[in-house]
């Protein structure tokens, strides 16, 4: 008690101790606000993936490339990787669908495709999915014309940044009711298919990642992709369609469908084929190129309903979804299944973590004005310890130990950025609230797709409170390492001859 008397009587009588937890403590406070603005937008991207395709949960086949909902991302130029399947899913889907506090679950296909009309050609990603449970799952969409697909209906639905991007391209408006062609290649082959557009939504939030999806019924992706098996119309392959049957070169890949330079030579691919030949061939042809000729993957009828890429799944509210993960991850594990559960941010891919690395980047520069905090509190403790070498010696001559001295010198450091760091948490926290209060609003898109909506929202959590703190402590331990040797050094005999 009486080291922290002393300690509390020398920090108040110095003037540069006020110095020192005024600038420590507005470093800590714009910490407290850096990391409220990032969690507001954690917040808000999560609530704009989340609710709009990727889900709290996904259940994914463990693969030795980077994927994500929409695919194979691994950065080359090359063919992608084909997608791996959930196995065993019946398994699979049973457990995960009564696993308690798992609300929903909406299996999911991937495949990439071009929407074909008039000649012009736009690129796309489809998710085959449950018209009506996926827009049951996804709380940020809404559907504005038209309805979900039936089980059974060949369709897909666009979602209105999708239909701009259409029309941009091609000039044609779609609407429900409206037919539209989908074409899909595998190496030297490719799958022409028609569908009909059942609906059209909107997502609440606004993301360039949701601009290319297009849902579709997953028997029709099946099919375009190749994962089905059907008995083959000899009929097709007559010189009439000559064009149809036409090979791409061996050297293509499924990344010249989707370049900038898709179908350059569209006319030559399509040369020899007439608009009824192409109507007439979509419905209930196969892929052009026999499956097993080009190498694709044949299920029988029963088989093909196992076949699905990803599980996408929705947690009740109030059940983290970490825990979540954890607990079906060492399941998986258990039953030495091929599969992993991930997060919403992992599923989305790549384009999810940029504010993760914003949030990095933005911290280093506040720790770095820390870290110049902590040359200052350390210099000034310094000069202290320098100013109180009588003082020091005298005590040391009256008996006190070193260890009395050491945890003296501590407690004093530990006053002033304790101090500092409450300080500091509490005005990060009226900052915050004042910053809330104003009601700042944006209509840049990027800024709404960090904060899920128009208006600034910024949160301060216990998390960051804690990590404040923590950061304080640790700047009391550094702060206090090099004045206590200083203060040691002084040996009681200098010190008696300081006073005489």
């Amino acid at each position: 008690m009486f080291a922290f008397r002393l300690a509390f009587k020398n920090v108040i009588s110095r003037r540069s101790s006020f110095v020192i937890v005024l600038f420590v403590a507005f470093s800590i406070a714009l910490l407290v606000m850096s990391n409220a603005v990032f969690d507001g937008t954690r917040t808000g991207i999560e609530k704009t993936f989340s609710g709009n395709f990727t889900g709290d949960i996904v259940i994914r086949p463990k693969a030795d490339f980077p994927m994500s909902l929409f695919g194979d991302e691994t950065p080359i130029t090359g063919s992608l990787s084909e997608l791996p399947t959930l196995v065993p899913y019946s398994e699979l889907f049973d457990f995960v669908s009564n696993y308690p506090g798992i609300d929903h679950v909406v299996p999911q296909i991937t495949g990439r495709a071009v929407i074909r009309i008039d000649g012009d050609n736009v690129p796309v990603c489809l998710f085959g999915v449950d018209g009506h449970k996926y827009s049951d799952l996804m709380e940020g969409i809404s559907i504005v014309e038209g309805t979900p697909y039936e089980d059974d209906e060949h369709k897909i639905m666009l979602s209105t940044q999708s239909q701009k991007i259409i029309y941009d391209a091609t000039d044609v408006m779609l609407k429900p009711g409206d037919t539209v062609q989908l074409v899909s290649t595998n190496g030297s082959s490719y799958t022409l298919r028609a569908v009909t557009v059942s609906g059209i939504y909107e997502y609440s939030v606004k993301n360039d990642l949701q601009d290319k999806i297009v849902l579709i019924d997953p028997d029709t992706l099946r099919s375009l992709i190749g994962l089905e098996s059907s008995s083959i119309d000899e009929s097709f392959f007559d010189e009439s369609n000559s064009g149809f049957l036409k090979k791409l070169d061996s050297s293509d890949s499924v990344d010249d469908l989707f370049g900038e330079d898709m179908f350059a030579e569209e006319e030559e691919l399509f040369s020899g084929a007439s608009e009824e030949a192409e109507c007439d061939a979509v419905p209930d042809s196969v892929p052009v190129e026999a499956e097993e000729a080009s190498g694709r993957v044949v299920f029988n009828d029963d088989e093909k309903e196992t076949v699905w890429n990803y599980l996408v799944c929705d947690v009740d509210k109030g059940i983290p979804s970490s825990i979540v993960i954890r607990h079906l991850n060492r399941y998986f594990s258990k039953k030495d299944w091929p599969v992993q559960a991930v997060d919403w941010r992992t599923s989305a891919g790549m384009a999810s973590q940029y504010i993760y690395w914003m949030r990095l980047i933005f911290n280093i520069g506040i720790i770095v004005i820390l870290g110049t905090g902590f040359i200052v509190v350390s210099n000034s403790l310094v000069i202290s310890a320098l100013d109180r070498t009588k003082e020091t010696g005298v005590l040391r001559a009256m008996g006190g130990s070193r260890k009395f001295i050491g945890i003296q010198y501590l407690l004093e450091t530990l006053l002033i950025t304790v101090t500092a760091g409450v300080l500091g948490c509490v005005l990060g926290v009226i900052g915050n609230s004042l910053l809330v209060g104003a009601e700042i609003t944006f209509s840049n898109s990027y800024l709404i797709q960090l904060f899920g909506g128009t208006q600034l929202k910024t949160i301060v959590t216990s998390a960051n409170i804690a990590a404040a703190m923590t950061l304080s402590l640790i700047l009391a331990v550094i702060g206090w390492i090099y004045p206590v040797r200083i203060a040691l050094e002084t040996s009681p005999v200098m010190a008696m001859e300081a006073v005489h």
